[in-house]
């Protein structure tokens, strides 16, 4: 088995393949309960994707899902049985974003 690491001397820190970009996550939804927003996200992983649940901008979950449309069909469950418990679907996505999405 060949390892995908490197090490980088002039720092001593080992780092991934060149090839592996970490991207941004994907705002799937964003929902206002009584006194924080919640954000559901989408985020690429080397097993997949994660489904992100943001909580007044903290990552409070990271749910591990092989397919993305694994991912979004258990968000949309997720977003459907929030909004039946009271949470608002907010609209407006220029609004603060989080440490996790790139600026």
């Amino acid at each position: 088995m060949s390892e995908a690491r490197s090490t980088d001397h002039a720092s001593g820190r080992t780092r991934r393949d060149c090839r592996h970009r970490e991207s941004p996550p994907i705002e799937l939804w964003r929902l206002r309960g009584a006194k924080d927003e919640l954000r559901g996200l989408a985020f690429e992983t080397s097993f997949g994707y994660a489904l992100g649940l943001e909580l007044d901008a903290e990552l409070v979950l990271l749910h591990l899902q092989p397919t993305l449309d694994t991912l979004v069909a258990y968000a949309d469950r997720i977003q459907i049985a929030l909004q039946a418990q009271g949470w608002a679907l907010i609209e407006d996505s220029s609004i603060q974003r989080s440490r996790y999405v790139a600026r």
